[in-house]
């Protein structure tokens, strides 16, 4: 068997993707088809997988292909010669899907330019938009459950901040690029380390089209802290980091709703710096009900335009 394929980057990159907005505990195994001259394949399940894999299949007969895809799905044993055909005319086209314990992306002919890692982001973001109903009942049972999994506390804050970096990437497809992580130090303190979740900001409109024009938010800034009760350290950080290259407005994400006394002093901070800067504190209590209304098919962004306004009509 080959160690290298024209799909297997597609196929890494796909697996990278997966991991990144998908439940942390999955991997993946990926099966890379050519169907004779018909089209190209790649299979991906995740059912009591132990560690990611990568096979590659060459040559395989369209009939014996068919019979695989059965399993995936009953369907797949009716498709006609017709749609065999159909594979070989548009190799420029992908037939995507989420079956099962099954993902499936085919395209047709053995084309290397159509699996090129840049057609997996776009193959992957799609899939997974048009997806929610399938992982998104697992992404909520995490976040109801988020205070069982993840202890509060600093030895936690990797996995409260990775926890996150999932939650976002679920919540804000739609209008955010990839949730990374960024590593910076304090201006002033070149010895503290900070963990920022970067996101860039795409989004023609909405919450997001709004304050990447009000607030020059060309990325969006996130900050997971594990703790229950924030300080002045916090706020006042992350209000200095702010400037126009990255965005004027952040987030930061914490366990609980914040007494007054953390609110006034947010209040106070966006006063000093004029209002032309400021940041949204968000719990995990905001991101539970913004999860809920995904998995209704609403926009949680709507949830956030709510709790702006409520910010700014307190100062």
């Amino acid at each position: 068997m080959p160690d290298s394929h024209f799909a297997l980057k597609y196929a890494k990159y796909i697996n990278e993707l997966l991991h990144d907005f998908l439940v942390s505990t999955w991997c993946f195994k990926h099966e890379i088809i050519e169907i004779s001259n018909i089209a190209t394949a790649l299979l991906i399940t995740y059912d009591n997988i132990k560690d990611d894999t990568y096979e590659i299949f060459l040559d395989v007969d369209w009939d014996n292909f068919i019979s695989r895809m059965s399993k995936v799905k009953p369907d797949w044993a009716h498709f006609s010669y017709e749609v065999k055909e159909k594979f070989s005319e548009h190799p420029d086209k992908t037939m995507m899907g989420w079956e099962g314990r099954t993902i499936y992306f085919i395209k047709g002919g053995k084309f290397p330019e159509f699996w090129s890692t840049e057609k997996a982001h776009i193959d992957g973001v799609a899939l997974l938009s048009g997806s929610i109903s399938m992982y998104g009942p697992m992404v909520l049972n995490e976040i109801e459950n988020v205070s069982k999994i993840i202890p509060t506390g600093q030895k936690y804050f990797k996995e409260y901040e990775d926890f996150y970096r999932k939650a976002i990437n679920f919540l804000f497809m739609d209008h955010l690029g990839e949730c990374k992580l960024q590593q910076r130090t304090e201006p002033g303190n070149e010895g503290l380390e900070i963990r920022d979740l970067i996101c860039s900001n795409k989004s023609e409109r909405g919450f997001w089209a709004d304050i990447k024009q009000k607030y020059s938010c060309s990325e969006v800034l996130f900050e997971a802290k594990n703790k229950n009760v924030l300080d002045r350290d916090d706020l006042r950080q992350t209000y200095c980091y702010l400037k126009p290259a990255l965005g004027l407005w952040a987030f930061i994400i914490c366990r609980s709703e914040q007494a007054d006394i953390v609110n006034a002093y947010n209040r106070t901070l966006f006063k000093n710096f004029n209002q032309y800067r400021g940041v949204l504190i968000l719990s995990d209590e905001d991101f539970l009900r913004m999860a809920r209304l995904r998995i209704r098919g609403k926009d949680p962004s709507n949830y956030l335009v709510e709790r702006m306004a409520e910010f700014i009509r307190s100062i």
